[in-house]
């Protein structure tokens, strides 16, 4: 059995409320098997940061429409367009505090 490997990334701003709120700290999978519903960490399109969101919908070329759970607060798809599955780093599968 091979080791999983989990990173620890904190949410900032308000992007995900109610699901995540600000300094949330969210535990965080790689994860081939990605599925509309899901929210993912991923690198952010023209910044040097990430982005915390949820997966929904998925393209058949394999890219990613990401939208907060928030859109009053939220900067996403609908303003950056689709995602490349290779710039999600990983699936939120817990929240830790």
């Amino acid at each position: 059995m091979k080791d999983e490997i989990y990173e620890q990334y904190r949410v900032e701003g308000d992007s995900m409320l109610p699901e995540l709120k600000n300094g949330d700290i969210v535990l965080v999978k790689k994860i081939e098997n990605l599925q509309v519903g899901d929210i993912v960490v991923a690198n952010h399109p023209f910044r040097k940061t990430f982005i915390i969101k949820r997966i929904t919908e998925i393209s058949t070329g394999g890219k990613l429409f990401l939208k907060g759970d928030n859109p009053q607060e939220s900067t996403d798809s609908r303003t950056f367009g689709e995602i490349d599955k290779k710039d999600i780093l990983g699936k939120v599968v817990s929240r830790l505090k």
